[in-house]
């Protein structure tokens, strides 16, 4: 059984590196501020809308329910998404970010337009950047 409560707590509380929820719009902007990107400024979404890994989402339920049983606190979940096109092609990044309070605890970013090799180029410099994160890429 102590065992058991160990490993839970360590499933539970392992991955605590998470990026502030205000911040991650100017690590965007690092990213593709040389690759001719216009990006547009957030817009607040369901986080519903927002595809999270099977663990992540596993991880949240457990936390709503520890919170209602006042054994967790659980802060306000909301979701963004910033556009991005670029300025020389059809090429479009949708990020989406899945907040609770002030992390960012999950991102979906969603693609159109892209050959495979830029494809792999730009996902390589998010990867690099939010390397504390599963980003899930979907293709639009």
């Amino acid at each position: 059984m102590i065992l058991g409560l160990i490993l839970f707590y360590k499933f539970m509380t392992y991955d605590r590196n998470y990026t502030w929820s205000k911040e991650y719009y100017f690590e965007i902007q690092n990213i593709v501020g040389d690759l001719n990107f216009e990006i547009r400024e957030p817009i607040k979404i369901d986080p519903k809308n927002v595809q999270l890994s099977k663990e992540k989402s596993i991880k949240l339920n457990i936390q709503k329910v520890l919170s209602k049983v006042n054994l967790m606190n659980y802060g306000s979940e909301y979701g963004e998404k910033i556009v991005l096109n670029s300025t020389n092609s059809d090429q479009k990044i949708i990020f989406k970010s899945w907040c609770l309070s002030d992390h960012l605890i999950g991102i979906e970013i969603e693609y159109e337009n892209w050959d495979p090799s830029s494809l792999e180029r730009i996902k390589n410099l998010f990867e690099k950047q939010f390397s504390n994160y599963e980003i899930i890429w979907n293709e639009i």
